[in-house]
């Protein structure tokens, strides 16, 4: 018997089985991964409620008069209050900034606005250094039918959905759990247009600020336009310049340290810039810059620092803030 034929046999026989072994344990967790994601898009695409939001609004601001109108994220809603636009200008300001509404909540919710309230005459929006790197919660989507569109998903984009959409996943998880524990915003749209009217800042007692750098901090590149909801973005100012909308374009401050990690600070000004130049009515606010806002105190922020890309003003620091603001903004009201 040749002994070298049989152990050259044997071997390609266990080769082969482990192949196979291998091709068959990829299968199972390509399947698992997209009869998994399937689940959870499934649950997902029936959990945000249809909320009556456009028949709620339009109650809200009947007979209700509003010059202003306040855009962005979460920065916006601790940056800037209608409180103060009101006391130092005598313009009443409806605010719609929240986490979660990035440039595409905004773009649609400017269509239900307008609808009802007509055109601003201002229409402050509060711009992140990350705005192109953020995506509308789906649980804000849901008050336009334009969140239907957002439900087809390629399953054969990545070869794992569980990792390419973990953010989405995560961010759904998050909204269940609140679910679980009571109401959330979106499911009181009444109360929050109160709320967000009268909110003049928060103050965060575990202030979560790194005040020192550190031998070394990570730092944020600016991601240029239009990443996830750029088109939106450009969708919307293009609408509002149409409209013969003022538009200011407001960089809010960063904590000192938060401004050295998005070290690209200017080439994100000089992005706002050019929408300056490509519409007249859009104008830019930098209170990015040390010497437009005191960026070093700590008592005027609730968060950021050194390796934080994100930073909020507290109530102290928006209150200095808004002085300032409504201070610049009284030329576009005469």
């Amino acid at each position: 018997m040749n002994l070298s034929i049989f152990n050259s046999n044997a071997g390609l026989k266990g080769t082969k089985k482990y192949f196979a072994g291998a091709c068959l344990f990829i299968l199972a967790i390509f399947l698992f991964d997209r009869g998994l994601f399937y689940l959870l898009s499934t649950l997902e695409n029936n959990f945000y409620p249809r909320t009556e939001f456009e028949k709620q609004f339009e109650l809200f601001v009947k007979d209700k008069k509003f010059s202003t109108l306040i855009l962005g994220t979460s920065r916006a809603y601790e940056g800037i209050h209608p409180y103060y636009i009101e006391k130092r200008l005598n313009q009443k300001a409806f605010k719609e900034s929240c986490q979660g509404k990035g440039p595409k909540y905004s773009y649609y919710f400017y269509k239900v606005y307008k609808k009802y309230c007509g055109i601003p005459r201002v229409v402050l929006y509060g711009v992140d250094y990350f705005i192109y790197n953020i995506t509308s919660d789906p649980k804000w989507m849901a008050r336009f039918d334009a969140y239907d569109a957002d439900k087809s998903i390629n399953y054969f984009s990545s070869p794992l959905l569980l990792v390419k959409y973990k953010k989405k996943i995560d961010n759904f998880i998050n909204n269940f759990m609140i679910r679980l524990t009571g109401k959330s915003a979106a499911d009181d749209t009444a109360r929050e247009f109160i709320a967000f009217q009268e909110y003049k800042g928060g103050d965060n007692e575990k202030k979560d600020l790194v005040l020192e750098p550190g031998a070394k901090f990570a730092r944020q590149k600016f991601l240029p336009s239009p990443g996830i909801e750029g088109d939106y973005f450009e969708k919307l100012l293009a609408e509002l310049d149409r409209d013969g909308a003022t538009v200011i374009l407001v960089a809010l401050p960063d904590y000192i340290g938060t401004l050295k990690t998005n070290h690209q600070q200017y080439l994100f000004v000089e992005h706002l810039k050019e929408f300056h130049e490509k519409y007249k009515n859009v104008h830019v606010f930098d209170y990015s810059r040390p010497g437009a806002f005191p960026t070093k105190i700590p008592e005027y922020f609730n968060d950021g620092g050194y390796g934080r890309t994100n930073s909020h003003l507290s109530k102290k620091g928006a209150r200095v803030f808004n002085k300032t603001l409504a201070k610049d903004l009284e030329k576009y009201y005469k």
